[in-house]
């Protein structure tokens, strides 16, 4: 490989046999090196290969980044791409190495946050928050400071982001809309969500209609066949139907929304599969 470009001694921008740039990591591996010299991917302790737009934008963070917070970001961000269900945007490197590098900071210099908007983070992104728990202890073992698990919902947002390749403003909004939504499907309903798959899954589907709203993505066509079918449904799922209605009405008023009936059937739907043995 031979050296492009040198940020600083421990971070080089180089190119591998295939032609493509590659920034390498690692404690003064560039130290007395300059542009053009040879240098072995095996002296790097880490090797980032992104693209586009993440690629910029890591190139520019890690330059003000201490090589520290750059390599367990690396560790954390491996974990969560191993263990996770879902792909996870390589603007993570970015999103997510300058969070924990601010967070490091702060608790260092003694100042919390209020956590009270994220409460519900844990119940409706439960995947990512058992990441963002593991994120947690790594951080603890590596800067051996006492780190509060509240810190996690903040690290669960920069998962579900990458999941969505939304943006942060984008997510806080989506987890905004969940909650008002699964605390209206609670009130009507009795269901017990702890180990709950079936809620799970039903969230996940929120999830989903969730971010088309947020995102202007729904779509206005409706199916005269479902049309049919959501008839249907609404005379033999009565309760169901009122509780979809309770949604509607909720995102109307505060985030002037219409749902439409192929949107409410959707719910419709799933929120009959998670009710089917509630009362």
């Amino acid at each position: 490989m031979l050296i492009k470009k040198i940020y600083n001694n421990n971070i080089a921008m180089v190119i591998n046999e295939k032609g493509d740039e590659v920034i390498l990591v690692g404690k003064g591996i560039v130290f007395g090196m300059k542009k053009g010299d040879e240098i072995q991917a095996e002296n790097a302790e880490k090797k980032f290969e992104l693209k586009g737009e993440a690629k910029h934008k890591f190139e520019k963070m890690i330059q003000d980044t201490p090589l520290d917070y750059i390599l367990v970001s690396e560790e954390i961000i491996a974990y969560f791409k191993e263990h996770s269900t879902k792909i996870l945007d390589d603007g993570i490197y970015v999103t997510l190495t300058d969070h924990i590098a601010n967070t490091i900071e702060r608790i260092r210099m003694g100042i919390d946050f209020d956590m009270a908007m994220l409460l519900n983070v844990k119940s409706l992104y439960r995947e990512e928050y058992k990441l963002a728990l593991h994120a947690i202890e790594l951080l603890r073992n590596a800067f051996h400071l006492h780190i509060d698990d509240n810190e996690a919902n903040f690290i669960t947002l920069h998962i579900v982001n990458a999941e969505f390749k939304s943006n942060m403003m984008q997510i806080y909004t989506i987890t905004s809309i969940l909650e008002s939504i699964n605390n209206i499907v609670l009130k009507c309903f009795k269901i017990e969500v702890q180990d709950n798959y079936d809620f799970d899954r039903f969230l996940t589907h929120c999830r989903f209609f969730v971010q088309r709203i947020v995102n202007a993505e729904a779509d206005a066509q409706q199916s005269a066949a479902n049309q049919e079918i959501f008839q249907i449904m609404k005379e033999h799922s009565v309760r169901q139907y009122a509780c979809v209605n309770e949604i509607a009405q909720m995102l109307e008023k505060k985030y002037n929304y219409i749902v439409n009936d192929e949107e409410k059937l959707y719910l419709l739907i799933h929120l009959n599969k998670l009710t089917k043995d509630s009362v």
